[in-house]
């Protein structure tokens, strides 16, 4: 009986040293592979790292547009409004201009009925009044009226503008 208990005990023992001999290429085979697994893990942390800065400067980026974005399109919105005034401005004086000059019509109409002479505001003097002795044209040295620019005040004309006129002026002065 020992004789048998010796066969499978040499038996188990030839059985288990074939399988730790096994073992041993498996776990050499892992260690080398573990040298590979730390490299892999090393480049994955650097790729992380390098994809959540992307994804910082991205955000800000994103983030830098949006506010470029939003400034344009509120700018773009005052100054819609601010046409949108001036055209409904527009359209009223202009209106008043229209009906102004309806009213003038009206009025020379009926002055052609009655047949009596035209007054004009701004009568228009004659080149001659102009001309110095030689023929060329005097220009005064001091503006009158403190007017600084050559219009018809500088000739001695009145020039008689209606407060939907002068509305209309300061209204495209403002624009400037």
């Amino acid at each position: 009986m020992s004789l048998v208990i010796d066969i499978c005990v040499a038996v188990l023992l030839i059985s288990a040293i074939g399988y730790g001999v096994i073992l041993n290429r498996k776990i050499v085979a892992l260690r080398g592979d573990q040298a590979n697994l730390e490299r892999l893990a090393a480049s994955f942390y650097e790729a992380t790292k390098r994809a959540e800065a992307s994804v910082g400067k991205l955000k800000k980026a994103a983030q830098d547009s949006s506010e470029i974005l939003s400034g344009g399109i509120d700018d773009a919105t005052r100054i819609r409004e601010d046409l949108n005034f001036l055209v409904d401005r527009g359209e009223k004086l202009g209106d008043r201009l229209e009906s102004s000059v309806r009213s003038v019509e009206k009025t020379a109409s009926w002055s052609d009925t009655e047949k009596q002479p035209k007054t004009l505001l701004n009568p228009v003097k004659p080149i001659e009044d102009f001309l110095s002795p030689k023929g060329s044209i005097r220009v005064s040295a001091e503006p009158k009226d403190s007017v600084t620019s050559f219009d018809a005040e500088l000739l001695g004309n009145k020039i008689v503008k209606s407060e939907v006129e002068r509305e209309f002026i300061q209204a495209l002065k403002a624009v400037r």
